[in-house]
């Protein structure tokens, strides 16, 4: 695992977190299970509903804006919530690399392809929600 520091060496919590997709996929895991990891509760569950659920108004589907762009999905605790009642929550990297979860499916799926155009003007951030809607389509394989 990999961490970026800052200047101070200081861990930066918005990002650089340099992971396999097996051990992405156990981070999934752990947080479809409500923090807890073999018999374990590593996470408090408090913590972890609430890190997936979007608590505030500018938080909800529509109306996060990040760079000036509104995304149709809400936000959480660096967890991204779709829309919907399913229950479903998903990490997105830069270049567009996912960790989605539906846990009334108890799926956890690792996406990590990379989106060429990711923070050009030709992106306008559509393929975070197509990524979503091809793994909702391949979750629904799975029933």
């Amino acid at each position: 695992m990999l961490v970026l520091v800052d200047s101070s060496g200081r861990e930066m919590a918005f990002g650089g977190l340099n992971l396999t997709a097996r051990d992405f996929a156990k981070l999934g895991e752990l947080y479809r299970r409500g923090g807890e990891w073999r018999g374990m509760q590593v996470v408090p569950r408090d913590w972890v509903e609430a890190s997936i659920r979007c608590d505030e108004p500018h938080l909800q589907a529509g109306k996060v804006e990040v760079g000036g762009l509104k995304f149709g999905i809400g936000y959480g605790y660096q967890w991204w919530i779709p829309q919907g009642d399913r229950g479903e929550f998903t990490g997105i990297g830069i270049y567009n690399q996912f960790v989605y979860v539906d846990p009334s499916r108890g799926l956890t799926i690792v996406k990590q392809t990379a989106n060429p155009v990711y923070g050009s003007p030709a992106d306008d951030h559509s393929s975070e929600l197509e990524t979503i809607e091809f793994l909702r389509a391949l979750a629904r394989s799975c029933d």
